[in-house]
């Protein structure tokens, strides 16, 4: 996977949500805390915010079925506010922290749009890359490079119905290598033995 992403790191779960998952969990999605998802999704993209006791925001699709990026700035502009820095939703006066991206059905999301948007809103991004295995920008900012290795957390899987299945499991890519430390720390129910960590590595 490493090889074939042209990523320096990937780190395996034991499934595609469980890859999701970890990804709230270090990114620092907290309980309250509110994260964008798109409308047009499988249930388990939309499972792992719920599992640490945030809320998800459902976002309208575009044509492409991924999330609509006009849509998005809009709800970020016109619905949200900036208070010391974080997004705040003015309906619910919670934080906003993340946007979880899902390449549906293998179909790339304009991710150039939406890393800025993420940018200039300070909100982290999850790749749900988990249909997308083979997937790549043809042009762009991001020619060449794979769904899943451009937000700050990819999530693959290897689910059955996947383009590549071992019958169940997932893999973690990130741009920062220390989430993917943390990722795998607790991938392994936060053992500390030193043969265990060795063999993540």
């Amino acid at each position: 996977m490493e090889k074939y992403l042209n990523v320096e790191r990937a780190v395996a779960v034991q499934s595609g949500t469980a890859g999701l998952h970890l990804a709230m969990r270090v990114l620092g999605v907290d309980r309250d805390d509110e994260v964008i998802v798109p409308t047009a999704t499988f249930i388990a993209a939309v499972n792992p915010v719920t599992y640490m006791g945030a809320e998800p925001v459902f976002m309208d699709c575009g044509d492409d079925i991924n999330i609509d990026s006009d849509k998005l700035e809009s709800f970020l502009e016109g619905q949200c506010k900036i208070v010391d820095g974080k997004v705040i939703n003015k309906k619910t006066a919670k934080e906003i922290k993340a946007i979880v991206v899902v390449h549906v059905f293998g179909n790339p999301a304009n991710m150039e749009r939406i890393m800025e948007i993420g940018a200039k809103y300070n909100l982290k991004i999850v790749e749900d890359a988990t249909e997308a295995l083979g997937s790549y920008y043809t042009s762009g900012k991001y020619e060449g490079q794979h769904c899943g290795t451009i937000g700050d957390i990819g999530v693959y899987s290897f689910n059955a119905n996947k383009i590549i299945t071992t019958g169940g499991g997932g893999m973690m890519v990130s741009n920062h290598p220390e989430l993917l430390e943390k990722a795998s720390f607790l991938g392994v129910q936060a053992k500390t033995d030193p043969l265990t960590i060795s063999m993540m590595k």
